[in-house]
């Protein structure tokens, strides 16, 4: 029923947008990219009539890019427009989505924002904290908070309601560190359900289990351990994961016990655990 509403639309050219607001959501099931485009035309943008997170009819959009290409999409469309707003009950401060890694190699997803009214150098505030999203998870659900505490400012010395009054770009990119373009990889994104919230969705990734979950020492030569002084004996599962979404190592463990390590090969990880409320944490590792 839904998609049948959507089609019509399809052959009607999309413009005339209004600003932002608090649940709007892509579900790509209009057939289309939602105005979600690329800078290069090679690998362009597709809306997948089937195979979203709910399955059969379920539409999503694929994101690729080739062999040291860049991994990134933007939108200056229906998700310009004021984020902070002075009614504070209206603020959007997280966008969800549904991610799945169809590639081979780890995607680490972030969020970027600009306001070209500026003279001058642009202002550019970027999700500090990326989202690692692995090859052979199938879709998952994430979250990024998008307020001030959750963004680095990449450009000039403008504040972030400079960006975030009056956002004129969003991009969803891949990248180590905070930045405006992506790193190069090989990879394919899926994604469906983009949507602006008041609240936090609870996903695979939050501050909040950040804020209590810490990894030491980093790097390390044989050992790691994750302390949690909350749950200080708390079982979690954990698996070890290299660039290119391979897993080296798994197990299970105790918070503020040794993990061993000592057997990997120098070079740089990536380690998840689960706790058994289902709580996530990913962080890099890297073994010296």
């Amino acid at each position: 029923m839904k998609k049948n509403l959507f089609i019509s639309l399809v052959i009607l050219p999309v413009f005339g947008f209004s600003q932002v607001v608090i649940n709007q959501v892509d579900d790509f099931e209009d057939y289309t990219p939602r105005n979600w485009t690329k800078s290069s035309s090679t690998l362009p943008n597709q809306n997948i009539t089937t195979g979203g997170p709910l399955g059969l009819n379920d539409n999503f959009l694929r994101i690729q890019s080739p062999a040291s290409g860049q991994l990134v999409t933007f939108n200056k469309a229906q998700w310009q427009g004021d984020y902070y707003k002075n009614d504070t009950s209206s603020r959007i401060k997280f966008i969800s989505m549904d991610v799945r890694n169809s590639g081979t190699n780890i995607i680490f997803l972030r969020l970027a924002f600009t306001n070209d009214n500026w003279t001058g150098t642009d202002p550019i505030f970027c999700s500090t904290n990326a989202i690692a999203v692995i090859p052979g998870e199938g879709w998952k659900k994430i979250n990024f908070p998008i307020t001030e505490n959750a963004m680095t400012n990449i450009s000039t010395q403008q504040g972030y309601s400079s960006v975030f009054n009056g956002v004129t770009e969003v991009r969803i990119l891949h990248n180590d560190s905070p930045a405006w373009d992506s790193d190069p990889i090989e990879a394919t994104l899926d994604i469906d359900n983009i949507m602006a919230r008041s609240t936090a969705l609870l996903g695979t990734d939050n501050l909040e289990v950040k804020k209590k979950i810490k990894l030491y020492p980093n790097p390390s030569n044989e050992s790691i351990i994750f302390n949690n002084n909350k749950n200080l004996n708390e079982n979690f599962k954990y698996n070890i994961f290299d660039f290119t979404g391979r897993q080296v190592l798994s197990g299970n463990s105790k918070f503020n016990e040794q993990i061993n390590i000592k057997n990997l090969t120098k070079g740089n990880y990536f380690i998840q655990i689960e706790t058994k409320n289902g709580e996530i944490f990913n962080e890099k590792l890297f073994k010296n």
